[in-house]
């Protein structure tokens, strides 16, 4: 049976919303899937004043993002060879990424539309490409045409890409791009938390799509 909403979760879903809050952290901050969350909004605000609070709260979400990451963008700085980016463009690097595990605390997030990345059964080598000048460089969910049909909320989403296979990465690589070899892709939980706080939540993985 699902979870009633009490008068003073309203309340605080609407603050939290009128403050600048986007929908999807809403969901997670108060345990209701988005559409609950949604539904609870429109009740209280005209469908012209939820469109307007939607479209300010998701831009400044992706501002946030945007500074967190240029801010913080030496997340891997610390588990990539920065001898690796010397080589010429595409040429596979084979190096284990030492994990960050210090102050590090894997959380769970439900998500309606995405499979956990602890749940997934990836294999013992994964390839990545880093761009050369910013080493970790996500895209937008919605860069990725395959995913076209998913929500606003989730194209919105910083997306990193990883491969199974060397061929597949090299066909994806561009001029700035360096390919890498991951033996150990446990990494990428560890360093969940790190990750969510460059506003990256999500990793597309062949065919894919799993929540970080």
């Amino acid at each position: 049976m699902p979870k009633k909403v009490s008068e003073s979760q309203k309340k605080a879903i609407l603050d939290a919303f009128k403050k600048g809050m986007n929908i999807s952290e809403i969901s997670r901050s108060y345990n209701f899937s988005p559409v609950t969350i949604t539904r609870q909004l429109k009740k209280f605000l005209s469908k012209t004043d939820f469109e307007d609070i939607k479209s300010k709260n998701l831009k400044l979400f992706q501002k946030n993002s945007e500074n967190n990451f240029a801010e913080n963008k030496e997340i891997f700085d610390n588990v990539i060879n920065e001898e690796t980016l010397k080589d010429n463009p595409c040429e596979e690097s084979n190096f284990e990424i030492v994990p960050i595990i210090q102050d590090i605390e894997i959380t769970k997030q439900k998500d309606l539309t995405s499979k956990p990345l602890k749940e997934a059964n990836l294999p013992n080598v994964v390839y990545m490409l880093i761009d050369k000048n910013i080493e970790l460089a996500p895209k937008l969910l919605g860069d990725y045409p395959q995913w076209g049909f998913m929500s606003d909320d989730e194209l919105k989403r910083y997306t990193i890409e990883i491969f199974s296979d060397q061929k597949s990465a090299k066909k994806h690589c561009h001029k700035n791009q360096k390919l890498i070899k991951i033996p150990n892709p446990k990494v990428f939980v560890i360093a969940s938390k790190n990750l969510r706080l460059k506003g990256i939540t999500r990793i597309i993985f062949d065919d894919l799509l799993l929540s970080i």
